[in-house]
């Protein structure tokens, strides 16, 4: 696999588990698979697939020293597919998105530009003169795409995540809160995957001893 034979071990490995699913060496067969299905340098790159050997492995092998690490790589899978459905629904949202207020066409404009600072100052604005009425919901909307916005050199998930989670808050019934609600779930698909990282390193330091 290191060398980059992935046809090899795929071939190798489904004559293992064609033999026997369930006696060893299966379990190292199914873990081999998904590996190679996870590897991004493979072509044929499947995170299913993958998802599919390690879940194999867990079932037949549930005793086996590879179910640790099969288990945190079939979280990851969960995590991409929850963070891919959050991306579509976004996606979708925009693309449904209801025409917006005259108060705030200016500042979202300045998103558009890029002038983030100048866009943050014409929201902060509008926040401080409506309060807890509209468009202060557009507002905060606009502020939390402004440190979420990927060019932003002052890019700030927290800050993004506190105006999202008061909009959802002060304005529940907002066309925008939808919108908030679905960024709120990938930010906490963002903090699972970092915490899936953290955990696959440890536990490879752990088989590796």
């Amino acid at each position: 696999m290191a060398a980059g034979f992935f046809e090899t071990v795929i071939e190798e490995n489904k004559k293992i588990i064609q033999t026997t699913e369930t006696a060893p060496p299966a379990d190292v067969a199914f873990y081999a698979l998904g590996e190679v299905y996870a590897n991004r340098n493979f072509a044929g790159m499947d995170f299913g697939l993958a998802q599919h050997y390690f879940e194999k492995l867990v079932e037949n092998f549930p005793d086996s020293n590879l179910v640790p690490e099969a288990k945190i790589f079939i979280s990851l899978f969960e995590t991409i597919a929850a963070r891919e459905q959050a991306v579509v629904l976004i996606k979708e949202s925009h693309d449904g998105e209801k025409k917006k207020s005259v108060s705030t066409v200016e500042p979202r404009k300045l998103i558009e530009n890029q002038d983030f600072e100048g866009a943050e100052k014409k929201n902060l604005q509008v926040v401080e003169e409506f309060g807890k009425k509209k468009p202060a919901d557009e507002a905060l909307y606009n502020l939390g795409l402004i440190y979420v916005h990927y060019d932003n050199p002052a890019k700030d998930y927290q800050k993004s995540q506190l105006y999202f989670q008061q909009l959802t808050e002060q304005f529940p019934e907002s066309e925008f809160a939808e919108e908030a609600q679905i960024w709120l779930g990938l930010f906490e698909t963002i903090e699972k995957m970092q915490q899936i990282d953290v955990e696959i390193d440890q536990q490879k330091k752990q088989l590796n001893r």
